[in-house]
C-alpha cells in the first residue's frame, strides 16, 4: 500500500549507490529504491493535482482511495470542515449519500441468491400495503425489486408529505428514484424480520471487514465524523435509509468494491446480471444528450463505456456531502472519493483524468455538475482575483470587445457566486451576482441571487429592491415573496 506523506531520502539512496560498487547485492536494493521513489513521486504529483482541483472549488477536505490490483493508494487531503484544524485521515467518517444504494443492492442480490426475495414479484405482495402509495392507482402493484434496482419504477427521486406519486407507468422509462429504494428496504426488512443495518452487517460489513461502516449512527463515530457529533447531527443519522444514510470511509468502501468486482458472495450468474445492461440511461423528462448513448444501468450500479472499456459507477449527493466511485472489472481498477463540500462533484472528471489520463468521462457529462464553460470561468476568476471583484463588469466588457462571441453562462456565474458565498466572501459574491443581472437582465433568478447576497450583507433596502425585481419577472417566485415579507417586517 502507498500512503502519501512518506518519502525515500536522497541520503539513503546515495549510500546504496556507493555500496553497489563493491557488492552486487545492493544493485537489487537500488532497483527497489528507485521503484519506490518513482511510486512516491507519482503519488505526490497526483496529490498535488487533487489538492489544486479542490482548492479551485473551495473544497476544504477530501478522502480518496485508488486501487489497481493489489496496489492501494490512499489520499487524505485538507481538513474535515471549514474553519477546523482537524485533518482528514483514513478513519474520517463521511456520508456516502447515494453510494448507500450499491451496498443495499448487493445485499438484495445476496438474498435473491438464497431464494428469500424474487426480483420480479411485485413488492406489494411482500409488504401488503405501503403508506406512501395511493393504492387506488393499480400501477403501484407492478413495481418489483428489479425495477427498483434499475430505476424504472416510475417513482420520483423523492415525493412530498402527501406521498410518492407515479411519474409514469412502471417499467416504461428510466428515472432515478430514492423512493424506490426505501420501498424495497421495507419489503426486505419485512421478509427477513431484520433491520437494514443488521442485514448490512451480516451480508457486507462483517465479511468484508468494513469496521467503519454503518447505516445508522454509532458512538465510535463521535470523534471521527466529518460533520461532528452535535445532537442535530446524531439525530439526523438515527434512522437507516437504503438510499442515502450509509456512514463510511473511502477505505471501507474500496473493500466493498473489491469484493463486488470479484463477485464475492454472489453466484456467477447473479454477479454478471448486476453488471449487465438492464435499463437505458436516457432519463424521463430530461433533454436527450450524447452521454445517454454511453450510460446504462445494471442492477444497483451505473454502467459506462469509454476508451478504457466498461466500468461500473455511482455518485452520491447529500447536499454538503458528495461522493463518487468508478471501477473497471476487466482492469481491476477502482477509485472512490468523498468530500464534505457542496462542490465535491465538480472535480470528478479532473480527478479521473489524474489517474487514467485524458479520457471521455460520460458520467460527468451525464451528471452535469460543474461549470458549462470551465475555461472561461477559470480565466475570469483569475482576473477578478488580480484586479478585484468590483471590476467584474469592466473585465467582461473588455473581453467582449476582443471577442464579440465571448459569453459567460448565467448558471456558471450563479454557481460562482454561491461558491463565494459558501466561502464567506459575500461582497465578492454580490459583485458576481450583480454582473449576472447586467448580462441577463430578464432573468428572475439573477436578481433573486443578488438579493440573497445583499440580505447576507445586511443590506436590507438593496435586498428588498432585488427580491421585488425578481418577483416582477417571475410572479411565481415564492422564495422572493417570502423574503420580502420577512424583510418588510424588520425595523428600518
Amino acid at each position: 500500500m502507498i500512503h502519501t506523506g512518506y518519502s525515500v531520502t536522497n541520503l539513503r539512496f546515495r549510500r546504496l549507490l556507493v555500496s553497489s560498487r563493491t557488492n552486487p547485492h545492493y544493485m537489487k536494493k537500488i532497483s527497489c529504491a528507485v521503484i519506490l521513489l518513482l511510486a512516491f513521486t507519482h503519488a505526490f504529483s497526483q496529490e498535488k493535482k487533487i489538492k489544486s482541483f479542490a482548492d479551485e472549488y473551495g473544497i476544504q477536505g477530501l478522502q480518496l482511495v485508488y486501487v489497481k490490483g493489489n496496489n492501494i493508494q490512499a489520499y487524505n487531503i485538507g481538513t474535515v470542515n471549514k474553519g477546523s484544524d482537524k485533518k482528514v485521515s483514513s478513519n474520517t467518517i463521511f456520508e456516502a449519500a447515494s453510494l448507500s444504494k450499491c451496498v443495499f443492492a448487493y445485499t438484495v442480490m445476496r438474498l435473491y441468491d438464497r431464494g428469500i426475495i424474487s426480483l420480479d414479484t411485485p413488492l406489494l405482495h411482500y409488504t401488503g400495503s405501503y403508506e406512501r402509495f395511493d393504492l387506488k392507482d393499480p400501477r403501484y402493484a407492478k413495481i418489483t425489486a428489479r425495477m427498483v434496482l434499475r430505476h424504472t419504477t416510475g417513482l420520483p427521486n423523492w415525493g412530498d408529505d402527501k406521498g410518492a406519486r407515479l411519474l409514469f407507468t412502471p417499467d416504461s422509462c428510466f428515472s432515478y428514484s430514492g423512493e424506490g429504494y426505501v420501498f424495497l428496504q421495507k419489503a426486505v426488512e419485512k421478509l427477513t424480520r431484520k433491520s437494514l443495518n443488521e442485514l448490512a452487517q451480516e451480508e457486507v460489513f462483517t465479511p468484508f471487514k468494513m469496521t467503519s461502516s454503518s447505516y445508522v449512527w454509532e458512538s465510535k463515530f463521535d470523534t471521527l465524523a466529518a460533520f461532528g457529533n452535535s445532537p442535530e447531527a446524531i439525530n439526523r443519522h438515527k434512522n437507516a435509509n437504503a438510499a442515502y444514510s450509509l456512514l463510511t470511509t473511502a477505505h471501507d468502501y474500496a473493500l466493498f468494491l473489491q469484493a463486488l468486482l470479484a463477485g464475492q458472495g454472489l453466484k456467477p450468474a447473479t454477479h454478471q446480471m448486476m453488471f449487465e445492461k438492464s435499463s437505458s440511461g436516457t432519463r424521463f423528462d430530461h433533454p436527450v444528450i450524447e452521454a445517454n448513448q454511453h450510460i446504462d444501468w445494471g442492477l444497483g450500479v451505473g454502467l459506462q463505456q469509454n476508451e478504457l472499456g466498461k466500468s461500473i459507477w455511482h455518485w452520491g449527493d447529500n447536499g454538503d456531502f458528495k461522493g463518487f466511485f468508478i471501477a473497471f472489472p476487466d482492469r481491476q481498477e477502482i477509485l472512490v472519493y468523498f468530500t464534505h463540500n457542496p462542490y465535491g462533484l465538480n472535480i470528478t472528471a479532473d480527478i479521473l483524468n489524474t489517474f487514467w489520463g485524458k479520457q471521455t468521462w460520460w458520467q460527468a457529462q451525464w451528471l452535469a455538475y460543474g461549470f458549462k464553460s470551465p475555461k472561461e470561468i477559470k480565466a475570469l476568476r483569475a482576473k477578478l482575483t488580480r484586479r478585484g471583484y468590483s471590476h467584474a463588469m469592466e473585465i467582461v466588457e473588455k473581453e467582449k470587445k476582443k471577442d464579440p462571441a465571448y459569453q459567460l453562462p448565467e448558471d456558471d456565474l450563479n454557481s460562482l457566486g454561491y461558491m463565494l458565498m459558501s466561502d464567506n466572501k459575500k461582497k465578492d459574491a454580490a459583485e458576481v451576482f450583480k454582473l449576472n443581472t447586467n448580462l441577463y437582465p430578464n432573468s428572475a433568478n439573477t436578481y433573486d441571487s443578488l438579493a440573497e447576497a445583499y440580505e447576507a450583507l445586511d443590506e436590507r433596502e438593496l435586498a428588498l429592491k432585488n427580491y421585488k425585481r425578481s418577483l416582477e419577472l417571475n410572479p411565481k417566485n415564492n422564495n422572493a415573496a417570502e423574503h420580502i415579507k420577512k424583510l418588510e417586517l424588520l425595523p428600518l
